[in-house]
């Protein structure tokens, strides 16, 4: 659904959630899921995280409503994707700080994660959390902000 026009929360929540029950996800089983572009903000997060729980790969890019409490939400004790996310791009979602990435440390199946263009992330920010977690994996900067795990 990456740059639809005029889709919002409302609208994804009718493709996530059954109609008449708010328990029942249509895409249970979805693996990878592109936003990009599109005007997603906490309450369609809080959606995602709920009902679907396989995600692996989550594309966020350029999503301008995002900010740090928004990467907290979608990493918070109890979540699945704290477990199953294994790619995740924020590109271009300029409220985004370095803040963002103590939330990142929480994602255990971590292997790519892409902050390019991220104006409030910093390549200090991205060597912090690379440093943070060597004791369990192995990540590189592979480009300005662009994070992959090696081992």
């Amino acid at each position: 659904m990456s740059w639809a026009v005029g889709v919002k929360d409302s609208q994804i929540k009718d493709l996530i959630v059954q109609p008449g029950s708010e328990s029942r996800s249509r895409l249970r089983g979805l693996l990878t899921l592109r936003l990009a572009g599109l005007d997603v903000n906490d309450s369609a997060l809080k959606m995602i995280v709920r009902h679907m729980p396989s995600l692996r790969r989550l594309d966020l890019s350029h999503c301008q409503g995002l900010t740090d409490q928004s990467i907290n939400l979608l990493t918070a004790t109890g979540c699945n994707t704290r477990n199953t996310l294994r790619q995740l791009n924020l590109s271009g979602c300029n409220k985004l700080t370095d803040a963002c990435l103590s939330y990142m440390k929480r994602l255990s199946a971590l292997a790519l994660l892409d902050l390019r263009g991220c104006r409030n992330v910093t390549r200090r920010g991205c060597e912090n959390f690379i440093s943070d977690l060597s004791y369990c994996t192995v990540f590189c900067l592979t480009e300005d902000k662009l994070i992959q795990r090696i081992s």
